[in-house]
């Protein structure tokens, strides 16, 4: 997703310079405004934080991808999962930075040392679990984005014999792996697809018709279906009796396999900012209330039935 850019060297520069906007250093070097709320130092969730992660955590996400990470019309990083992070290293006691790079690039820029912690809309899979622990702060499920013009796509097996579009990197073509056998029982022949590196690749693919749809998660798709740049160009696709899209997955904050000790301080975090309101007052700012885990857990894969 998107181009490398290094988006910031740490938040006190960040914020010196005017970036982020909605958010703000408050008192402490540490402390957070997020949408108007000062989010301060939790004592017994900064007690968790390994003394090495003490300076300043680093971030890496992969912009764009409205709603959770996206560049804002002064170029800054904003969504979700930024304010989210934002709001858990307040808890923490830490500082951040983020970089924002290629979304094939983040799990093996994790396991090079370049960063810390993964924020970046990613869903926990079991292969996924492999090297990385998750805490799973949202739920998200499925949909298809198509051409408005293009009335023949209103269900997965209308997409057999069609060309459909990811992001490298990503999780979905083991779901379009399992809409495959459904285009073979109804006797059509089965997706092409096509591989992409970015969310506006794979946007341009459907706009010139050199692809037909893209698989997408729901809030992410009603998000890029509403931008200002796409009026009146795709529509969502999505099932009528499963308000969350097809196979929802659980998702959230990816961390080193080995990192225990943090993974645990960042669940804690977590946990806090559900409880006090602010994971559900930031879903609700970017539309999207539907989106928050019933309950933050630490790896727990979700890939629902289709």
């Amino acid at each position: 997703m998107g181009i490398k850019r290094k988006v910031v060297a740490s938040l006190a520069v960040a914020f010196a310079m005017g970036a982020y906007s909605g958010s703000a250093l408050a008192g402490s070097e540490t402390d957070q405004v997020v949408l108007g709320k000062t989010i301060t130092k939790d004592n017994e969730v900064a007690a968790l934080v390994p003394a090495k992660f003490n300076g300043t955590l680093r971030i890496a996400t992969s912009a764009p991808y409205p709603p959770f990470e996206y560049l804002d019309d002064n170029g800054e990083l904003t969504g979700i999962d930024i304010d989210v992070t934002r709001a858990i290293a307040a808890k923490m006691g830490v500082k951040i930075s983020f970089d924002n790079v290629q979304f094939d690039g983040i799990i093996p820029g994790l396991q090079a040392g370049k960063y810390d912690v993964i924020a970046s809309s990613m869903g926990d899979t079991a292969q996924r679990e492999k090297v990385l622990n998750f805490v799973d702060y949202t739920t998200l499920g499925n949909v298809v984005l198509a051409r408005d013009s293009d009335q023949s796509i209103n269900d997965l097996v209308d997409l057999c014999g069609k060309t459909v579009t990811r992001q490298s990197g990503d999780v979905f073509a083991t779901f379009i792996d399992k809409i495959q056998p459904q285009c073979q029982s109804a006797g059509k022949n089965e997706i092409t697809i096509k591989t992409l590196p970015d969310s506006n690749a794979a946007l341009l693919a459907i706009k010139s018709g050199s692809a037909d749809a893209q698989i997408v998660n729901m809030s992410a798709a009603e998000s890029l279906n509403n931008a200002k740049e796409n009026s009146g160009q795709f529509r969502v696709v999505k099932p009528a009796d499963r308000p969350h899209g097809w196979s929802p997955q659980n998702g959230g904050f990816g961390v080193l396999k080995s990192e225990t000790e943090l993974t645990a301080a960042i669940e804690a975090a977590t946990k806090a900012i559900k409880a006090d309101g602010t994971l559900l007052a930031v879903a609700e700012h970017y539309g999207q209330p539907s989106i928050v885990i019933d309950e933050v857990v630490v790896n727990k894969p979700t890939n629902g039935e289709m």
